[in-house]
């Protein structure tokens, strides 16, 4: 945004009241559906961001979403859960190799076909697009602003797919990228002397400015948009440098972002800001009021561009009416995301102002990108510009404009916004959050909740679509058909969200996940019948070859959720177990891209574990002995003991599918080595003689971690772990919390996760390397293990301290200890905060932890709630306190003591009812 004044940016639709506060130069950005409630004049400020813990010190604080000084800060009561949302939190890119969550401040919706960020980085090819601490000597405070970009990236490792920009510049920057363009009346007469370069001699150019000021000005009148006057589609698009955003005059939530943006060269600002709901639409509204913006041409960009190593990127528009435009994009999409071709993105753009002149660009050998560029009328006071978007039809996009946005303005949509994500948000309140805290620290600790909630709700997205008669359809990025029926998730991989994303949405959008579930059945039935394991937006064939959607699938039919087709799903985990013909070859458990070729399963081979030195070999065996415990409990609900009619089961009997399964998943102790060293799982060669890999060596037979992480992979067998380490697995745990982190990398290169962990570590956390997801059960596990030395309950309040300590000191609202991935570490946060855990997946198993909060409500089906208490846990307790015993108050009356055990069910939870931790050895009031 150039030549001073204030823009403002919204996703909303209506004319919104933050004009009247800065009327200089205001631009809003309006998503269909997720709008956000902008407040008025005078009311106009960043929410209340809280002073932050300094469990993870920002790289560059000065970067961050400023806080409201607390005497000026809102009530807390006053705030709505959307309101204590921290968006930036995680988004501090990679440094010196460590990742501080590799998440983008996403303006969304939850769950939805798109999400918006400030893009901060000028390569529409980068896979860190936005960097919130880019500042520069001699620059405004704050990144430079590249406009609001349409995004799917669910991974950085991954990549995004069918993305595009918008973007609104005052004045003509045809300075190549990395320099200034110039400004005020240089910049008009750079823009002038371009369209008249085709005049016979210098004396007729000032001539030529008037004639095709006039004539445009004339044409623009008549409602049509005229030829370009700079000609054709050029090599080369124009290069546009940007305004700087200023994060100390920002408001950014998940349904709204707007920020002050002050050019380097003017000093004058612009004031800027987003907001969604239902993700196929938005509104753009920009005022142009200052009076260097009268003079100079104004133009809306819409940028189109392809990730990172990915096939060319080409559009075609057609002007449909005098102010609307027809577009679509084809290419964009990584070809490893098995999709590469048939891909389309469809734009339904309606302007409040005829164009004067518009054109298609391309630019680079490979059309890298592709532009639609939109000159307006240098008088032009105030534009809106209101986009549709489909992956199947121009017809689907207008249709969905039409219905998401229509007439409305920016301040119904963002009530719209904030009420869905509020909704959302809700389902687990936080109430009380404790005694003897100071209110900045209660502040903070609320704000935390709430952002993990919010990150929590953004993957699997639905990249479904709405048709004419009201029913979901979808393009296939398997097949490349379109519209098919039915609805389809994408940019998620289950090795990271198994563990705790699907189980935090089985108690608090158990609705949302049926749903989820039928759109990877969808993808199943349109990909040869296989389960695709990371999908972005076709099989991405990342993390390696084993099929934890068995894990998420077994569990949400042990749990009996609803919305899917439980028979269809329990066949395709049956065909992963049983199906040794991987399909196309990158299919099923069979599949190994990461090496080029297929692999057997672990369970057809003849030693009952897949034998050798493979990369990853080892995690593979142990996750897919997971999967097989996971489809047993799924094949103990489902299929009975006789023989089966329905094929449900594969014409088996229940009793032999489960006798089979079970012995598979025991599996996992053929790979136990105790005989060299410290016991762990290790290589192993087909005549059974093991391969011993060092201990803290990271890589080769195991995924992201070495031999030490993976040495408790069993989650599902507690007792048979235990009895594998002679009855010393807590002390052998407890020993590893402890221990000094030594891990190393043969390769130079050292991995992110690697250098995360040994940081760690200087925190005191040992080998715990809660950075990544391969240790994430280890408490919980070391919580549930016998303690045959000193008790049981005394390894449980060990492993609750731990517990506590990790969610004391590794979140807040700056950074996460790794990379966030697709929810699962907000996730984790979450379900451990409120003191329950899935451990045993496919199980209703549930683990009693160590509640965080004082009270937190959940909101269940049918009405009903849980409410989950913490007492006993005074100051005094330096954040923690021995669990004395959990009291359980049915809904329909009657207390029960769970002292004997350290489990709940799923079931009992539904039913609704109290929860009650006592902490401590005095007496607890209140009960």
């Amino acid at each position: 945004m150039k030549g001073g004044g204030r823009a403002h940016l919204a996703v909303g639709h209506r004319a919104d009241k933050a004009a009247a506060r800065y009327p200089a130069f205001t631009l809003a950005l309006a998503l269909a559906g997720c709008p956000v409630v902008v407040a008025g004049p005078g009311d106009w400020r960043p929410s209340f961001r809280p002073a932050l813990p300094d469990a993870f010190t920002p790289m560059s604080p000065s970067a961050y979403h400023r806080a409201v000084p607390p005497s000026t800060a809102p009530a807390e009561d006053t705030l709505t859960p959307v309101e204590h949302v921290n968006i930036y939190t995680g988004t501090q890119p990679e440094l010196n190799g460590i990742s501080f969550g590799n998440v983008l401040p996403l303006v969304t919706v939850p769950w939805a076909f798109q999400s918006w960020f400030p893009q901060t980085r000028p390569s529409p090819a980068s896979r860190w697009p936005f960097e919130a601490s880019d500042e520069r000597p001699g620059l405004a405070p704050g990144p430079q602003f590249y406009g609001m970009r349409a995004t799917h990236q669910a991974s950085p490792w991954v990549g995004d797919w069918g993305a595009f920009q918008l973007i609104t510049t005052v004045g003509d920057d045809d300075a190549p990228s990395g320099h200034s363009p110039p400004l005020g009346k240089r910049r008009l007469n750079a823009w002038l002397n371009a369209t008249a370069k085709k005049q016979a001699s210098q004396r007729d150019v000032q001539n030529s400015h008037a004639l095709l000021r006039a004539r445009a000005m004339q044409r623009a009148s008549q409602g049509w948009g005229v030829r370009p006057p700079w000609g054709t589609t050029p090599a080369q698009p124009t290069q546009t440098r940007f305004s700087h955003l200023d994060w100390r005059k920002s408001v950014a939530q998940p349904h709204l972002f707007t920020a002050d943006l002050r050019d380097s060269e003017s000093g004058g600002t612009t004031r800027s800001g987003l907001r969604p709901r239902e993700s196929h639409a938005a509104v753009l509204e920009v005022q142009y009021d200052s009076a260097e913006a009268r003079a100079l041409p104004k133009r809306l960009t819409v940028n189109f561009h392809a990730c990172s190593f990915i096939p060319p990127v080409n559009i075609t528009a057609r002007q449909t009416s005098p102010t609307e435009f027809a577009v679509v994009s084809r290419g964009g999409v990584c070809p490893e995301a098995n999709c590469a071709v048939k891909f389309e993105l469809h734009l339904a753009l309606a302007l409040s102002v005829a164009p004067i002149s518009w054109r298609v660009s391309s630019l680079g050998p490979s059309v890298f990108k592709s532009t639609l560029e939109l000159e307006l009328s240098p008088g032009t006071r105030q534009l809106t510009a209101r986009v549709g978007t489909s992956f199947i039809s121009a017809d689907l996009a207008r249709l969905s404009l039409q219905r998401q946005v229509g007439g409305r303005g920016l301040e119904e949509v963002g009530k719209q916004g904030a009420a869905r994500w509020n909704e959302v948000l809700s389902s687990a309140t936080l109430d009380i959050v404790g005694n003897g805290k100071s209110k900045e620290r209660v502040a903070v600790e609320r704000a935390t909740f709430y952002t993990n909630a919010y990150r929590a709700s953004h993957f699997p997205r639905f990249i479904d679509e709405v048709s004419t008669d009201g029913s979901f359809v979808h393009w296939s990025p398997y097949t490349g058909r379109k519209p098919l029926a039915g609805r389809l998730v994408a940019d998620s991989g289950f090795w990271d969200a198994y563990r705790t994303v699907y189980p935090w949405l089985s108690l608090t959008q158990p609705e949302v996940l049926g749903e989820m579930l039928q759109g990877w059945l969808n993808a199943a039935s349109e990909w040869g019948g296989w389960l695709a394991q990371w999908a972005s937006p076709g099989d991405a064939f990342s993390m390696g070859g084993s099929t934890l959607s068995d894990v998420v699938f077994s569990d949400a039919i042990a749990k009996g959720i609803s919305g899917f087709d439980r028979s269809q799903a329990f066949r395709l985990l049956l065909r992963n177990a049983m199906d040794n013909s991987g399909g196309s070859g990158a299919q099923g458990r069979s599949a190994w891209p990461r090496q080029g070729r297929s692999k057997r399963l672990a369970s057809e081979s003849s030693p009952g574990y897949l034998p050798g030195k493979e990369e990853w070999g080892v995690s593979y065996n142990l996750e897919t002995c997971y999967c097989n415990f996971a489809i047993a409990r799924a094949a103990e609900r489902l299929c009975a003991d006789d023989v089966d009619t329905e094929a449900t089961c594969l014409g088996r009997s229940g009793a032999s599918l489960l006798a089979e399964l079970d012995a598979r998943a025991a599996n996992y102790r053929l790979l136990f080595d105790d005989k060299l060293g410290e016991p762990s799982f290790q290589p192993r060669l087909a005549n059974g003689s093991f391969v011993r890999q060092p201990m803290d060596q990271w890589g080769n037979s195991f995924a992201e971690a070495g031999p030490r992480q993976y040495r408790y992979y069993a989650p599902y067998d507690v007792e048979g772990l235990d009895e594998l380490y002679k009855g010393k697995l807590c002390d052998s745990m407890e020993a590893d919390l402890r221990r000094k982190f030594t891990g190393f990398y043969l390769s130079s290169t050292k991995p992110h996760e690697l250098l995360e962990a040994k940081r760690l570590d200087l925190m005191g956390f040992g080998s715990l390397n809660h950075n990544n997801q391969v240790t994430h059960h280890w408490l919980y596990l070391m919580l549930t293990a016998p303690d045959r030395r000193r008790g049981a309950a005394s390894c449980a309040n060990r492993a609750r301290h731990w517990i506590s300590r990790v969610l004391q000191k590794l979140y807040g609202l700056q950074n996460y200890s790794g990379d966030e991935d697709n929810g699962e570490m907000s996730a984790w946060y979450l379900l451990s905060s409120i003191g329950l855990y899935p451990l045993k997946l496919g199980t209703n198993e549930l683990v009693l932890g160590a509640p965080q909060f004082e009270r937190v409500t959940l909101r269940l089906r049918d009405g009903k709630t849980l409410v989950v208490r913490r007492v006993g846990w005074g100051a005094a307790s330096k954040g923690h306190a021995d669990l004395r015993m959990v009291l359980w108050r049915r809904a329909g009356g009657g207390v029960f003591t769970l002292n004997s055990t350290k489990l709940i069910s799923y079931q009992t939870i539904l039913s609704g009812g109290e929860l009650t931790f006592v902490f401590g050895r005095g007496p607890a009031a209140g009960l």
